[in-house]
């Protein structure tokens, strides 16, 4: 131990005696025994229990106190004991903290919760592992130091106790309500961290930054790149405290998803611009102040430096290249440009540019067609800045509009961090200049800022400076941009002071927290010598003309009606978004153009909801105001599309809050508290649980909180659902569950019914049960906590009377209760599908079909409905949707009068292209390329792990896409299923590509209706067998295909069938055969084998409701020598070898309930699900399937 000589204090000065002060024992931690246990050695003294004692030879941080502890968990170890042999037990491991001299706390990881121990013990020894060191001056001082830090500084006094250095305790509860929560997990082993004060980082001395606030300067950079920028001194004015924090960032996790990587040759270039590439990205869903809906980025290929002109319209990247880049890059760098690499675009390969670059003797290398990871280096950097530019959007809560300064800011920053080519790492901007660039200059992206007034722009009375918020550096002066939110307008100052750890969307929605944060001035000093930032300030491009106020008027961000009149009342002279500019070039502040200012970053993402007018004038302030939402995100984007007199075209998906926690730390925080609350009280209405004290033997299991956003058809969030869930997993087999299986409707049956409603002309309407799962009754005996936030204190546990969802037998017990409400009402449970419910029979037959919760109801008559729905809410509380448009993430489409009904899934491909960063508007024709072949990569040649688990995840995506409307990508989601396991970077490439064809196609899908029931070869089959053809009658059909050997790893074949009524498919597969045939017509004749199982189960199913097959259903096929195996014994010579199974086929046919017919192979639909075809047969098929292709 450190000791302390002083003399013993008398017992009036410290309050007792030597006798009481030898009363007590502390412990301290040396090293593990041979049995694992840790030993502890008796003192001498009883320490204050306000103190934490300084103790050179402990091995661990301990306490008895659990109110100076954080996060308590499980120990490490069970127990200390003293060097005499007295054991005591470990109750919990946790964190802790204490004041460092500047003001600042400093946590302490890892200490142990001891409850007997008689003192609170800090141990030097792991200080001195995390980097602490102590110095001490005989026995007056003592001091600890991190870095240039002081920690702790001791000096002799009466007031020490004695034999001891000691330092006060920080009450855990207290300092966090002193100090805001401290994030878990910050700091690492017996580590000394700075944390937050009151939401401001408190800095080691003044310049340095916490390696957060850093992480948010240079546009969310990884921590890694960080580290090294760092430790290698890569960049100048980069001085961080402290150590870095691997929270991860919920911002980053919210906006940065991996795709999948494509390695390319890099890194051949000897020097600046002997390669430059480029690629044009647009349009923004929303346009700039000048109406720039386009950027060409261009990227140098030596030194990985970007530039990014906005362009109005596409037809303007030759002229910018040719008379605003050029020049003035090759000026500045003394390097004539002699390669750019470009994709095939139209506005590359224009001819004025194409001549004009053979007449300056540029080589102009083309990428290969459909193939964008061939221009890669201009690909990657399209996603880097487009993640970063997302992470500045969300994290900041600025609108949508402001897309221009989050991307220049995005880019500023990304030239000044690491990039890696090759086996190489550098600074871009420090290759292109030749010296270190600065990043002292840079702060937090969209963070409150106070900017001084000029004397010439206030009065004499007038506030010297206003709030605003900040947007990056200025491209034409040596300071900041900044926007002025009341007033609507951009200005730069080089006097500001900022608030970097507020945000303009926190300032906005909580005004009473602006007055009372701490800011930060900041004095620039820029180096004249140097030419600030030469390398992204560029000329205007040509196709950019000069806006005004109004220009930037037109795509100013509004507010919600409401919440603007309740701010107003709040703050009316703080600052809040307007509809209208204020005031114009009258007031103070200098209103800038948007000009080409710094790199600008890459892409615009694209997708399906029509949002915003292309009209010259720009968006309208009511089209703005749909645009906006608090909850909307801006995904910027690809390159390609149409004329610019299109209209612009944006996707905003609610972000699904990943906890309740961060639901409630968010925006809508008081519509998750309503939210939750009702589904409290529900849970209350419906007598969930009651409250007991936990039986002897019983466990209670844990439960939590869900949020999610729901939203409806056009993918507008329309309830924000709170949900309680047990957590099942915690449950035990033959204890507290048994059987737990429960029937959910099958794919194939919606679609006949959907099918039958278009041809018979039936009401089609859903209605959803409101918390169903409370009404089933749980058997077992059942236990589990008091939900988060609602705890009556009392230590009593919840006993389950009905089944909360999470617990494993709660779908089948509701499943029973609604199957015995609907039996008690008339209904008959099918025998082909328990999910679906039957009443009465002819007109009056109604049919119910639920999916858990989710109910559609179908009968001719709207009046039997509601009687159906009368009773149910008699007995559940239900919500009538009236008639069906959105079902489990499908859209249902009608025109009565026209007698067609469409399925499809727009919004669920636009949400996976958006997951995926998928969004380009590249039109992709074929789900496959011809040339695509499935080869099993072997052992250790597969993608990185992360790439396997992103496509195995877009893998099970694409299949629930497959299953339900697209059975024109059943054939290649097949495919790749069979190497999720190790997939190839071709195979990654061949996922993507089944993204980039449906996110083409997004509203294709499967059509129904009653007069387009039968191909003309059907029609002339029933004719022929006399069947009557009538309006309503309901026929079905079969087609079924085989491909023979055409896998080439075992010689297997591909079979497929699709089942039509009502001119559409309703069930389909594509499947590998699980037997090797030895011919074509063997794998036919078993294409048509499994064919016939599913026309057994569908002409069962429609004579339930009511439209039994009178005849036998046709079978197409394209095998004549399949048909005739079919009807007959024949060929036995060549089949005996087939087992028994698959001559069931013969026995149908025979019973007549299947009718072999041959159709030719360009009339054979099914040919799509067994083989990859060329674009013009490709839709053909989907045409003859019965697939809508509009």
């Amino acid at each position: 131990m450190v000791a302390d000589p002083a003399e013993e204090t008398s017992k009036d000065d410290r309050g007792m005696g030597n006798e009481e002060r030898n009363a007590g024992q502390f412990y301290h931690v040396c090293d593990k025994d041979d049995s694992g246990t840790a030993v502890a050695r008796a003192g001498e003294e009883l320490h204050p229990l306000d103190m934490w004692v300084m103790d050179s030879g402990a091995a661990w941080t301990m306490t008895p106190r659990k109110d100076l502890l954080d996060a308590v968990r499980a120990p490490p170890i069970s127990e200390v004991r003293s060097a005499s042999g007295h054991a005591v037990k470990v109750a919990g491991v946790g964190r802790a903290a204490f004041r460092a001299p500047d003001g600042g706390p400093v946590e302490l990881k890892d200490v142990l919760l001891v409850p007997e121990l008689k003192a609170n013990l800090i141990s030097l020894r792991k200080l001195g592992q995390a980097g602490v060191s102590t110095t001490t001056n005989g026995s007056k001082t003592f001091k600890g130091l991190r870095g240039d830090r002081v920690l702790w500084d001791l000096h002799e006094s009466r007031d020490v106790f004695r034999s001891m250095w000691q330092i006060p305790a920080l009450i855990w509860e207290s300092t966090k309500k002193e100090l805001g929560e401290v994030k878990a997990g910050s700091g690492v082993q017996g580590e000394c961290n700075a944390v937050s004060a009151a939401g401001v980082t408190v800095s080691a001395r003044s310049g340095e930054t916490d390696w957060e606030t850093a992480h948010r300067r240079l546009g969310h950079v990884a921590m890694p790149l960080l580290q090294q920028l760092h430790k290698e001194e890569a960049v100048k004015g980069l001085k961080l405290s402290g150590q870095p924090n691997d929270t991860k960032c919920e911002t980053c996790l919210l906006s940065k998803f991996t795709r999948f990587p494509f390695h390319g040759v890099a890194g051949k270039s000897k020097a600046a611009q002997e390669l430059v590439h480029m690629d044009l990205v647009g349009p923004f869903p929303v346009r700039g102040s000048k109406g720039e809906r386009y950027f060409l980025t261009i990227v140098d290929d030596w030194s990985r430096l970007m530039w990014a002109y906005p362009l109005k319209q596409k037809d303007h990247a030759a002229s910018t290249i040719r008379d605003d880049w050029l020049p003035f890059v090759e000026r500045q760098s003394g390097h004539p440009c002699k390669s750019i690499r470009t994709d095939r675009g139209g506005e590359f390969l224009g001819g004025d540019l194409t001549a004009w670059l053979k007449k300056q003797g540029i080589e102009h290398q083309l990428t290969t067609s459909y193939t964008p990871q061939s221009n890669g280096v201009a690909e990657r950097a399209n996603r880097t800045i487009l993640e970063t530019a997302r992470a500045l959007l969300i994290e900041s809560g600025l609108g949508n509009s402001m897309w221009p300064h989050a991307v220049r800011h995005a880019t500023v920053a990304r030239n000044r961090v690491l990039t890696k080519v090759a086996d190489d790492m550098w600074v871009p901007l420090e290759r292109w200049l030749g010296k270190k660039p600065p990043v002292d200059m840079l702060r937090v992206f969209g963070c409150m800022a106070v900017a001084h007034v000029p004397k010439p722009y206030r009065t004499k009375l007038g506030a010297s400076a206003l709030w605003c918020v900040h947007l990056g550096l200025a491209a034409e002066s040596k300071g900041w941009l900044l926007w002025e939110p009341s007033k609507n307008v951009l200005f730069d100052s080089r006097d500001v002071k900022f608030v970097e750890n507020i945000m303009y969307g926190k300032w906005e929605k909580q005004p009473e927290a602006r007055v009372t944060q701490q800011l930060e001035e900041i004095t620039m000093h820029f180096d004249l010598s140097e030419p600030a930032d030469s390398e992204v300030t560029a000329p205007t491009a040509s196709g950019t003309d000069e806006g005004s106020n109004e220009d930037i008027a037109a795509d100013a961000e509004v507010n919600d009606p409401e919440q603007q009149q309740q701010e107003a009342s709040k703050t009316p002279s703080l600052p809040k978004r307007r509809k209208q500019i204020g005031g114009g070039t009258k007031d103070w502040v200098k209103v800038k153009e948007w000009v080409n200012p710094t790199i600008y970053p890459a892409r615009t993402r694209m997708a399906t909801r029509k949002l915003l007018s292309s009209t010259s004038g720009g968006a309208t302030t009511e089209q703005q105001e749909q645009a906006q939402g608090e909850d909307a995100v801006l995904f910027l984007g690809d390159d390609q599309e149409s004329d610019d007199e299109e209209p612009a075209y944006c996707f905003y998906a609610p972000i699904q809050p990943p906890s309740m926690d961060h639901a409630l730390a968010g925006p809508q925080r008081g519509k998750w508290l309503v939210s939750r609350d009702a589904e409290f009280n529900s849970q209350m209405e419906n007598h969930t649980w009651d409250l007991v004290y936990l039986p002897n033997g019983k466990k209670a299991i844990q439960c939590k909180w869900l949020a999610k956003i729901k939203t409806d058809e056009k993918g507008e969030p329309s309830v924000y659902k709170s949900r309680l869930v047990a957590k099942g997993f915690q449950q035990k087999e033959k204890e507290d569950y048994n059987e737990v299986f429960a029937p959910t409707a099958k794919s194939p049956t919606l679609r006949v019914l959907l099918a039958v409603a278009a041809v018979r002309k039936w009401k089609v309407k859903q209605m959803d049960i409101v918390t169903a799962f409370l009404y089933g009754i749980v058997e077992e005996e059942v236990y589990m906590v008091q939900p988060p936030g609602y705890e009556d204190g009392t230590g009593r546990v919840c006993k389950l009377n009905k089944a909360i969802y999470g617990l494993k037998q709660a779908p089948r017990c509701w499943y029973n209760r609604l199957a015995s409400a609907l039996e008690g009402i008339g209904f008959r449970a099918s025998a082909c599908d328990e999910s679906l419910f039957l009443m009465g029979e002819g007109e009056s037959l109604v049919l119910l079909l639920v999916y858990v919760d989710d109910i559609l109801l179908f009968s001719s008559s709207d009046k039997e409905i509601d009687g159906v729905q009368r009773k149910l809410t008699e007995q559940f509380k239900c919500k009538s949707l009236g008639e069906a448009r959105y079902y489990l993430g499908m859209h249902i489409e009608r025109d009565t009068e026209r007698g067609w009904l469409k399925l499809h899934q727009g919004q669920y491909i636009n949400t996976l292209a958006e997951k995926y960063s998928l969004q380009e508007e590249r039109e992709v024709v074929t789900p496959l390329p011809s040339e695509f072949k499935l080869i099993k990569a072997a052992e250790g040649e597969g993608v990185e792990s992360e790439d396997q688990r992103q496509f195995q995840s877009m893998v099970r995506s694409l299949l629930y896409a497959a299953v339900h409307t697209r059975p024109d990508i059943s054939f290649a989601v097949g495919q790749l299923a069979r190497v999720v396991q190790n997939p190839t970077e071709e195979q990654c490439g061949a996922a993507e590509r089944v993204v980039h064809y449906l996110k083409s196609y997004p509203t294709v899908g499967v059509q129904y209706s009653a007069s387009a029931q039968l191909s003309q070869k059907g029609i002339e089959v029933l004719k022929e067998k006399g069947e009557q053809l009538g309006e309503g009658k309901v026929f079905l059909s079969c087609f079924a295909d085989a491909t023979w050997a055409s896998e080439h790893e075992d010689s297997s074949s591909v079979g497929g069938y699709i089942c039509m009524v009502g001119g559409g498919p309703v069930s389909w597969r594509s499947k590998k055969q699980s037997e090797t045939a030895l011919s074509s017509v063997e794998s036919e004749y078993m294409a048509m084998f499994h064919a016939a199982k599913e026309i057994i189960w569908l002409r069962r199913l429609l004579k339930e409701i009511g439209h039994e097959q009178t005849c036998a259903t046709p079978l197409f096929s394209d095998s004549k020598g399949a048909i005739a195996m079919a009807r007959n014994a024949v060929l036995h010579g060549l089949n005996k070898h087939m087992r028994i199974k698959w001559h069931w086929l013969r026995k149908e046919v025979k019973l007549g309930t299947l009718d072999p017919i041959y159709v030719k192979t360009q009339q054979q639909p099914a040919d799509f699900l067994t083989k990859r075809l060329a674009e013009e047969p490709h839709w053909r098929c989907a045409r003859m399937a019965g697939m809508s292709l509009n």
